[in-house]
Formats: structure tokens, sequence, C-alpha cells
């Protein structure tokens, strides 16, 4: 196991990357990071909007309003797509954490104040965990079964209350299979972040996902010894809060909305096709497993219920999943 994760100072570097994001939502998302109640931290603001945009010189404007702290850095996208905008901005700075904010998203004051008394706690029980989460509020919209009708109410996404009931945390990486985690409300650890070699740049959905699951490393490649705890295979930890907001609407990537760049000069049903195409080819990942593949050191009873978690195939995985629409 190695020992230098235990004994760094805890200090983030706060990556904010937008695209066409309105100027209300980037003030509300970096007002939550000046409001945070522990400050050591350096901010990197990745924005890819293209200067022929309508609202190129409004955000322009807003991001001046933050620049004159010098703990903010602004940085123009040099490629495409939300990944290389976090990998962009990630290799701006050297602090040992990473802590992900996405431009409509905000964090409630105690986010970083919480992820660090969870880094202080796994670090002093000696965890090898590489990355930390929390949930989110968010409108979640539910769909009456009688009339269609589509609701809408405040609920949490990305937090889990029973998983650790059910999983160790030697078994994340199937936990992440099938349970998205929330990346506005997540840190991890740069030394992880770049062992692995960052975001994936060719996936602009489910990127975030992919990253988790190949930060917890693949049990099934690598038994959970001591050799391979803490260099090849690394826990996930649950914080026990919810530490921010997720905003939802039809700008989002997640409908096909104009904050990505997947959908610049595309049709919504191509912009669909795309997204499938980047789904499918996340199968051809060296991580992907299929319920014939149970190494020696899991016991089949054990395999049946992680593969009913990674592929959410069971009533069991009920405990672990929202069922709505986000």
């Amino acid at each position: 196991m190695r020992d230098p994760i235990f004994n760094m100072s805890i200090v983030f570097d706060v990556i904010v990357v937008t695209y066409k994001v309105a100027p209300e939502f980037i003030i509300r998302c970096l007002d939550s990071i000046q409001s945070q109640t522990y400050n050591d931290y350096q901010v990197y603001i990745c924005d890819g909007t293209p200067e022929n945009y309508e609202g190129y010189t409004e955000i322009m404007k807003t991001f001046e309003n933050y620049t004159s702290d010098s703990r903010f850095t602004l940085i123009e996208q040099t490629g495409r797509g939300v990944s290389q905008a976090r990998n962009q901005a990630i290799a701006a700075g050297n602090n040992p954490y990473i802590a992900t904010l996405d431009g409509d998203d905000l964090w409630y004051p105690e986010h970083l104040e919480w992820m660090v008394e969870a880094i202080e706690k796994t670090q002093s029980e000696q965890l090898p965990v590489a990355f930390w989460w929390a949930g989110a509020d968010a409108e979640i919209k539910l769909q009456s079964l009688k009339t269609d009708e589509v609701y809408t109410k405040m609920g949490v996404i990305g937090w889990y209350p029973q998983w650790q009931n059910i999983l160790d945390q030697s078994e994340t990486f199937f936990f992440c299979f099938g349970n998205p985690l929330m990346p506005s409300n997540s840190a991890m650890l740069r030394s992880r972040y770049e062992a692995i070699g960052g975001y994936d740049e060719t996936l602009q959905i489910g990127e975030d996902t992919d990253l988790f699951i190949r930060l917890a490393g693949n049990p099934i490649k690598y038994a959970p010894t001591y050799d391979n705890l803490g260099t090849e295979l690394f826990y996930g930890h649950q914080v026990n809060a919810v530490s921010g907001y997720h905003g939802c609407g039809p700008w989002q990537t997640t409908t096909m909305g104009h904050q990505s760049s997947a959908a610049d000069d595309r049709s919504f049903e191509e912009v669909q096709a795309e997204f499938q195409r980047q789904a499918t080819a996340r199968t051809l990942k060296s991580y992907w497993f299929s319920e014939s593949d149970r190494p020696a050191w899991i016991d089949s009873e054990r395999w049946t219920l992680l593969c009913e978690i990674a592929f959410q195939k069971s009533n069991d995985v009920e405990i672990l999943n929202l069922k709505a629409e986000v």
C-alpha cells in the first residue's frame, strides 16, 4: 500500500467547466465556491463557449467579476467536450485533491468542509480511498401512471443510504457500474487521477461514471491483496451529506441541450445517436465484464449480488437505485 496518500495536506483544485452556460447559473455556481467554509483551494474555470455564440460577451463579463479573486483562473478551452475541458483545467493546477463543479450546479457552504472531514477520516483509518462523494438536491420528474402527467418534486440524487449495508468499500467498482455518482459533489485524489490518464476525451456523456470506475480499479483483474490495494485497487467513500444542488433543465447534456458541444450542428436525433454510440463504446473498455467473468477470489453467491448491483437486474438493486427521471 502506498503510504504517501495518507500524508498529504488537504488542498483542492476546484474545476469548473462551462459551455454556453447562462450567466445567472455561472454566478450562483462561483458564488457558492466563494462561500465555502473551507478556503484552502484554487479554482480553474475552463470555458469553451464559441465567440460567435450570442451570449458570449455577457458570459465573459460575468467571469470578470471573479477573476479579480487571486484564487480564480479563467482558461479558454483548446479542445472540445466536457472531458477535454476538465483534463485541461486539472492540468493547470497541482494540488493533491481535485473537486469538480459543473457550471450550472452549486455547492452548499459546507461542501468542501465535509469532503475534508471524510478525507481525514479515511486517512486516519489508513484506507486506500481515491474518491469521495455526497448527494445533491435536485428537481426530480415523476410521471403519473394514471394520467401520464409529469410532476416535479425536490429529491436527493447520487446518494444511496443503504449502500454500505450491502457492499464493502473494496467493491466500489461494482457499485459505480450501476449507480451514478454526482461529479459536482465529489472529490478525488490527483495522483490516482493522473495514474489512470484522466477523463476519456472521446466521451461527452457518462464520462464521469467511466472515470469513477477506473479510479476504483478492476477487482476482477486484480485481487484485493496488500500489494494491490493502494496501487491497482482503491476504495470510494460516501459522505453522509447532501452537499449541493444539481441544476436540471432542457439545456443539459443529458437532455441533448445546448450546453454540450456534441449538440452543435446536429439534430436531436443525431445527438441521440452520438450519445448511444459513446455508451456502446464503453462496453469495449478493458474494465467491462460479464457474469461469466467471476474471479476465483469471489464466491458465486457474492458474485451474483455484485452483478445484480452492477447491471441493475434484481429487486436487491432497488436499495441502491433511485427510480426517477432526472
